[in-house]
């Protein structure tokens, strides 16, 4: 099977496109696809003689059915629908089809040499040496299937009569398990009391020993509530100011570059400010604008 799926691996797309593009394929070719047409179980021309030159050799053999059917089936997706069948139809391939195959397999040209061997299908196309592997192999694999597959059926009957002896295995352990169970409970719930013992005794005295740092901390603190209150305070008239600092100093930046300090002073103070008070902008009256702006 592995051999099957390996040789339909090794066909490109590329290949099969050179086969179908073929106009006048070589008698190889023909006879090849014949066997494809055999596995596929498509319909073949009635039975009559032909010379195929194959191996620079004329050999008489069963007329091929290329031009009436396999040209056909070409058409649509080869690849997929031999992937498809090695999976999946491999199990329908019955002893009529491997009698039909047995004379393409064991083709011989006068001089003896074999004919369907992936050596010579390669020689006409490299699609048509996976092609001439895969039909070999899928003849193998039921070949081989009548052997093996008795044995798989006898090795499924043990492998039930095993489970049955393996689930009455099981109802006894599971009694056991049981026991155990219980033991490993009552184990357990004395352990968790102990644990619980020793952390409660832990935890009370890890929340003294808090309780004894946070009456410290107040304590040590408590000086500072008055310059918090302040600094707060502050923060919060900082806040509100933000918007009409950052528009003068905005102001300052864009328009007063250009003159002395005198007349800096003068705009920042008189029109700035009166600007900013004439909108209702809260603003810091003597905002030191070099510090906030490096701030």
């Amino acid at each position: 099977m592995k051999k099957a799926e390996d040789a339909v691996d090794s066909i490109r797309p590329q290949d099969i496109v050179e086969l179908k593009a073929t106009r006048n394929p070589s008698d190889t070719t023909r006879v090849i696809f014949d066997t494809v047409n055999i596995l596929f179980q498509q319909p073949l021309d009635p039975v009559s003689i032909k010379e195929f030159y194959i191996t620079k050799q004329n050999c008489p053999f069963v007329q091929d059915s290329f031009d009436s059917y396999t040209s056909k089936n070409l058409q649509g997706p080869l690849l997929k629908e031999l992937q498809e069948f090695s999976k999946n139809e491999r199990d329908n391939i019955n002893e009529e089809t491997i009698e039909l195959l047995e004379p393409y397999l064991t083709l011989k040209a006068p001089d003896g040499k074999e004919i369907f061997v992936p050596q010579v299908a390669q020689i006409a196309s490299k699609a048509l040496g996976g092609l001439c592997t895969w039909a070999a192999a899928m003849s193998d694999y039921h070949i081989q299937s009548k052997i093996v597959k008795p044995k798989l059926r006898l090795l499924s009957i043990k492998t039930q009569e095993l489970e049955e002896a393996q689930e009455a295995l099981e109802v006894a352990r599971g009694e056991l398990r049981q026991v155990e169970a219980l033991k490993a409970a009552l184990r357990k719930q004395y352990d968790d009391s102990l644990a619980e013992k020793n952390a409660l005794q832990e935890s009370a005295a890890k929340t003294k020993k808090k309780m004894d740092q946070a009456n410290r901390l107040i304590n040590s603190l408590g000086d500072n509530k008055v310059r918090w209150i302040a600094n707060a305070n502050e923060f919060k008239q900082t806040k509100i100011n933000l918007v009409g600092n950052v528009a003068k100093a905005c102001a300052f930046i864009s328009y007063c570059g250009p003159f002395n300090s005198e007349f800096r002073s003068r705009l920042t103070n008189e029109y700035f400010q009166v600007d900013l008070q004439q909108r209702g902008i809260p603003n810091t009256e003597d905002l030191d604008l070099t510090r906030f702006l490096v701030d």
